[in-house]
């Protein structure tokens, strides 16, 4: 006979295990999420493990599971887990949100936007989405896109250093130097030690011929100790753009003596601050651990050259053409460097020859101009006229100046 006591009583004692169970699976959940916190991702998966063999229904434990796999580097298990939570709560926008963040550092900018988007038709409420559609958009270089998901981040968060940096990013390749520049100054604002918001604010400023301000900011970031060797390069680089050649000398030194910083490209912008500063010994120095280091370097070659040229050393002057030349037959200032040699030497043939080389090069205003100096010593008055005619045409100051006098 059936017994209706009984049955309720089976009834309400099912309810309360399965309520038991339940609690025993959230309290579980729980501390698996603190130890994946914690960044202790195996001990959370063992957790995870046990919640997904007494409860294959629970979506959450999938999803934070994977993100252990993920953690750990166990690509495929965490896609696995991603999808398997999706099979269960097609609903559940958090992992749609962790998948994309997946796909996205996969450079898999397709999969990454349909889950972002799958995201936020669900919650569209869900402010973490949005900065990481924003970063996808970024690197696929669809920056008005980009732009639209980090003004909704910022709408969201108004106190977040790191989201009017990458907006700020975003309007410098977007060419709107103001709105970049107003972003990365209230980055600074928000956090001021914001190391990657003073450099790149200091780019913008060195874009937009500011040098001024570029140092102002590569000096804060010099008093910080951040990337020395690119920063002191940058900031050498603006002192030498302003004519102070003592300090940009200063960061190119510091870079070899102190930093030992090895490239070419420093010795040769120190050798350059040296000879302004008429320390053309020293240039010279710089200049021949270019040449030593790397004797393929033409400009560090010609650079000499026109030094020794300087100093009146005219066979080292012409060694260092002819290196260059051999190794660029092409390099117009090697040639016009060693026919001045030549013309010292009153060798004017050889001379000429040099610069008949360059001018087929290249229309040179200042390879003209030698070429009709040497025609008149030879009393070619019609050929030095026609040449010193051509290289005013092409703007050469010396000769625009001399043109009226020599040539009525």
């Amino acid at each position: 006979m059936f017994n209706i006591k009984s049955f309720v009583l089976i009834i309400i004692l099912f309810i309360n295990f399965q309520l038991t169970f339940a609690q025993s699976s959230a309290v579980m959940y729980n501390d698996a999420v603190d130890l994946m916190h914690k960044e202790k991702y195996t001990e959370a998966i063992e957790i995870f493990n046990k919640i997904i063999n007494k409860s294959p229904f629970y979506y959450e434990a999938y999803a934070d599971r994977g993100n252990c796999y993920y953690a750990l580097g166990k690509n495929a298990e965490a896609l696995k887990d991603y999808n398997t939570s999706i099979s269960k709560n097609k609903e559940y926008y958090m992992v749609y949100y962790y998948r994309g963040i997946y796909f996205l550092n996969l450079q898999d900018y397709k999969s990454a936007l349909s889950d972002f988007n799958k995201c936020i038709s669900i919650k569209p409420g869900f402010a973490s989405v949005y900065p990481k559609r924003a970063l996808m958009y970024e690197e696929s270089q669809e920056y008005d896109k980009s732009l639209t998901d980090y003004n909704k981040s910022i709408e969201n968060d108004k106190s977040n250093a790191e989201l009017y940096f990458r907006r700020g990013r975003i309007y410098a390749q977007l060419r709107k130097y103001s709105e970049a520049n107003a972003d990365f100054t209230k980055t600074i604002t928000l956090k001021n030690d914001f190391v990657e918001a003073y450099h790149e604010r200091a780019k913008l400023n060195w874009g937009k011929a500011y040098p001024t301000l570029a140092i102002n900011d590569l000096s804060k970031l010099v008093s910080m100790n951040y990337n020395l060797k690119e920063v002191l390069a940058e900031r050498g680089k603006a002192y030498f753009q302003l004519k102070k050649y003592t300090e940009a000398l200063a960061d190119f030194t510091r870079l070899t003596d102190v930093l030992k910083v090895t490239a070419s490209d420093i010795y040769i912008k120190k050798a350059n601050c040296n000879v302004q500063l008429g320390n053309n010994e020293a240039a010279i120095k710089d200049y021949s651990k270019v040449v030593n280091a790397d004797r393929s370097n033409e400009d560090a070659l010609v650079k000499r050259g026109e030094l020794y040229a300087k100093l009146n050393k005219t066979p080292l002057a012409i060694s260092d053409f002819k290196k260059a030349l051999t190794l660029n037959p092409q390099n117009i200032e090697a040639y016009k460097g060693r026919a001045k040699m030549y013309m010292n030497q009153k060798r004017y043939d050889l001379a000429l020859e040099d610069l008949n080389d360059a001018i087929k090069i290249k229309q040179d205003g200042e390879a003209y101009y030698l070429r009709g100096g040497i025609k008149s010593l030879k009393n070619d008055s019609k050929g030095s006229c026609a040449d010193l005619k051509i290289a005013a045409s092409l703007e050469y100051e010396e000769a625009i100046a001399k043109l009226a006098d020599l040539c009525p």
